[in-house]
C-alpha cells in the first residue's frame, strides 16, 4: 500500500513506495516500414486506409526532429479523434479517397457539436501538418493542406484574475494539507514569474537554484523548445524550498507531486484550481492556471515591466502573443496618461 504524502513527512527519510504502473511513452524509435525518401510512383487516388497507416511513419519523423512530447501527443490524440469520427459517421470510410471534402465534413461536424474555434483549429493544424508531409514526401500528388482553412477565432476578451480575487481564493485554502499547500505554491510561482503550468509541473528538484532563487525551464519541457531561467521572489522561494524538502524526504524527483507520489498531472491541477475558485465564489471568471499567468502579465506591466522582458519571462516566441495577454483596463490607462502628462512637453 502506498503511503500518502502529508505536510508532516519532512522528518521521514523513507522513500515512498512507487506505484506499479507502466509509463506511457511514444515507444522505441523503429525503422520506418519503407524508406521515407524513396522514389515512388505517386498515387492518383490515396485512400483513408493508407492515410492512417502512414501516420506512424510521420510520427517517427517528427519524434526524430525533436518535437516536444506535448506536440507529439497532440498529433496522436487528434488523429484518433478524426479516425473515430470517420469510422462512426462515414460509410465505407477506409476506401474513401483523401480529398478536401472529407475534412470540410469534419469541420462541419465539429461546428455542429459546438466545439470552440480554438479547439477546432488545434485539430485542423495537426491534420494540415500531416497532409503537408505526405505531399513533401511525394506520397500524394497534390498539397491540399492550404485548402483546409482554419476557423476564425474571435478576439480574446477574457479578463484575468484581479489581486482581490486571488486573495479571496488564497483565504479558502487549507495550507496544512499537502495537496492544497502544493497548489498554493503553484499559484504563487505562476503569479511570481508567469511560467506555464505544463512547464512548471515538469520542474525537477535539480532544476531549482536556491542560491540565485531561479527555476530552470529545460528545452525538453519548454513549449518553444528554448530553455530559460525564471527568477522568483524570496517569499515564493521560501515556500518552494519547503515543498522541495517534502519531495526530497519522500524520494521524489519532481517538486510538484501527487498525494501518493509521482509528478502531478496538469488536468488534476486545473480541476483543483476550479474547485478553489468556486469555494471562494469567484465564478465570473475562469480560475485556471492560465488565467493566473495572465494575471501575472497584467500586474507586471502595471508595475513597470517592459514588454520585451515580459515576453522573455512568458516564453513567447512572438511579441504579438505577449500583447494579447496584457488587456489593461481604462483606469490604468487614465492613470498612466496622467502620470506622463505628455502635453506639457508641447506647451
Amino acid at each position: 500500500m502506498n503511503r500518502r504524502i502529508t505536510m508532516g513527512c519532512t522528518a521521514d527519510k523513507q522513500r515512498v513506495a512507487q506505484k506499479s504502473r507502466k509509463r506511457i511513452t511514444m515507444g522505441e524509435v523503429k525503422a520506418p516500414v519503407e524508406p521515407l525518401h524513396q522514389e515512388r510512383e505517386q498515387k492518383e487516388e490515396f485512400n483513408i486506409a493508407e492515410f492512417f497507416r502512414l501516420h506512424e511513419q510521420f510520427m517517427i519523423v517528427k519524434k526524430l526532429e525533436g518535437l516536444a512530447n506535448k506536440t507529439l501527443s497532440d498529433h496522436i490524440t487528434f488523429m484518433r479523434y478524426f479516425k473515430d469520427w470517420l469510422h462512426g459517421e462515414v460509410k465505407d470510410s477506409e476506401n474513401r479517397v483523401v480529398e478536401k471534402g472529407i475534412f470540410l465534413e469534419y469541420i462541419a461536424y465539429l461546428f455542429q457539436r459546438e466545439y470552440k474555434p480554438c479547439t477546432i483549429n488545434l485539430r485542423l493544424r495537426t491534420l494540415k501538418c500531416y497532409l503537408r508531409w505526405l505531399y513533401i514526401e511525394r506520397i500524394i500528388s497534390e498539397d491540399i493542406s492550404p485548402k483546409i482553412k482554419l476557423v476564425k477565432v474571435p478576439k480574446d476578451t477574457k479578463e484575468p484574475l484581479t489581486v482581490v480575487e486571488v486573495k479571496k481564493i488564497f483565504k479558502v485554502m487549507d495550507l496544512v494539507e499537502y495537496s492544497q499547500f502544493r497548489d498554493y505554491v503553484i499559484m504563487m510561482v505562476i503569479l511570481d514569474c508567469g511560467v506555464r503550468i505544463n512547464e512548471l509541473l515538469n520542474v525537477k528538484v535539480e532544476d531549482y537554484n536556491s542560491k540565485d532563487k531561479t527555476i530552470k525551464i529545460s528545452s525538453e519541457t519548454a513549449k518553444t523548445r528554448e530553455a530559460r531561467i525564471l527568477p522568483i521572489s524570496s517569499k515564493t522561494a521560501r515556500l518552494l524550498q519547503r515543498l522541495i524538502t517534502i519531495a526530497e524526504n519522500n524520494g521524489e524527483e519532481y517538486i510538484f507531486c501527487s498525494s501518493y507520489g509521482g509528478r502531478i498531472h496538469t488536468v488534476n491541477v486545473i480541476k483543483n484550481f476550479e474547485k478553489y475558485g468556486k469555494r471562494a465564489k469567484v465564478t465570473n471568471k475562469q480560475t485556471t492556471p492560465h488565467n493566473y499567468r495572465r494575471a501575472f502579465a497584467v500586474e507586471a506591466v502595471k508595475a513597470g515591466m517592459d514588454v520585451f522582458t515580459l515576453q522573455k519571462m512568458l516564453g513567447h516566441a512572438n511579441i504579438t502573443t505577449t500583447r494579447i495577454y496584457v488587456n489593461l483596463d481604462n483606469t490604468h490607462l487614465i492613470k498612466a496618461h496622467e502620470r506622463l502628462n505628455i502635453i506639457n512637453r508641447f506647451v
